[in-house]
């Protein structure tokens, strides 16, 4: 899969992934209308946090490239092996936004097939962007001296993969465009490959 530009960075202690991937145009546009088309079929309500399946992307092919460029970026950049996958569509609305939440796997990844919103961030117009929040964030406001921020804003562009930690809970900004944001979400189970040792956290000494 060619890549246009990634980085991997550590974040709130968590390794975090932002690539642009540039799929085929066919691809794309074909993952979007499909995207849609369950959207209006399994998800009633129209809002992207009112699903009550969590696995729309299973049974059809259209959606393996994501799925298989997934599986590539997480063994080269986190060592693990994908043991286990669920995927699904989410559509954002003008004026709609995903809730503070985190899931109940082992890493979570977002792959981005059309966003447009415009945010302005030097006037404090943070719309669409897609916050990650430090682990003590959701708990309390004060910031001690050595904190650093406890959240970090990503811009949202097509093509964009995220992938980071499950634990990070994360939210967005309310998205303003009259087109649609349609993005892929996953939640992933995964297993230590033993083949980069170079990302291991060295572990604390047990005793004094």
């Amino acid at each position: 899969m060619p890549t246009s530009r990634s980085e991997t960075k550590d974040l709130f202690g968590a390794r975090v992934y932002v690539g642009m991937h540039a799929l085929a145009f066919e691809e794309m546009q074909r993952m979007r209308a499909l995207a849609i088309e369950l959207h209006e079929r399994l998800n009633p309500q129209g809002k992207p946090w009112s699903r009550l399946s969590r696995q729309s992307l299973h049974g059809t092919d259209d959606f393996s490239p994501v799925c298989q460029l997934l599986e590539q970026v997480v063994d080269a950049e986190y060592g693990c092996k994908v043991t286990a996958l669920t995927g699904r569509e989410v559509v954002v609305h003008q004026g709609q936004a995903l809730p503070l939440h985190c899931e109940d796997a082992d890493l979570s990844a977002v792959f981005f097939l059309s966003h447009h919103a415009r945010s302005d961030p030097q006037r404090a117009d943070y719309a669409g962007a897609f916050v990650l929040v430090n682990p003590s964030g959701p708990f309390g406001f004060k910031q001690l001296p050595w904190e650093g921020l406890r959240s970090e804003l990503i811009y949202p562009a097509e093509g964009m993969l995220l992938v980071f930690p499950s634990y990070l809970a994360h939210h967005t900004h309310p998205y303003n465009a009259k087109e649609p944001g349609i993005e892929l979400h996953f939640e992933l189970k995964v297993a230590d490959n033993h083949a980069h040792q170079r990302l291991r956290q060295p572990s604390f000494p047990r005793s004094l």
